[in-house]
């Protein structure tokens, strides 16, 4: 059974897990806040350029590649920014690395 399954196996079983914190200071925490950071900064990065394109680009395929490239970055900085939260709803947790 796959963990996906496996949860939701418990879920229907009415287990809770309400009792399951993590720490900041364990490693996981630790990485995933560089995770965090460091996609948050190629986030920027990413949208600075794709910023660059839509203003200097007269071409309606690049401008439209670069709304893309926006869009991917906006997508993928909410999912960074959100996954704790995600995650504590999702196993109904006391707290998940300080969140």
């Amino acid at each position: 059974m796959n963990k996906k399954g496996l949860v939701l196996a418990l879920l229907l079983l009415g287990l809770s897990f309400a009792d399951l914190t993590i720490p900041v200071d364990q490693p996981i925490c630790r990485l995933y806040g560089m995770i965090q950071i460091l996609g948050t900064v190629a986030g920027i990065l990413v949208a600075a350029y794709a910023g660059f394109i839509l203003a200097s680009s007269h071409e309606l395929t690049e401008r439209n590649s670069a709304k893309a490239l926006l869009g991917g970055v906006v997508i993928g900085l909410i999912i960074i920014w959100m996954a704790p939260i995600i995650v504590k709803t999702l196993v109904n947790s006391a707290g998940i690395c300080g969140w």
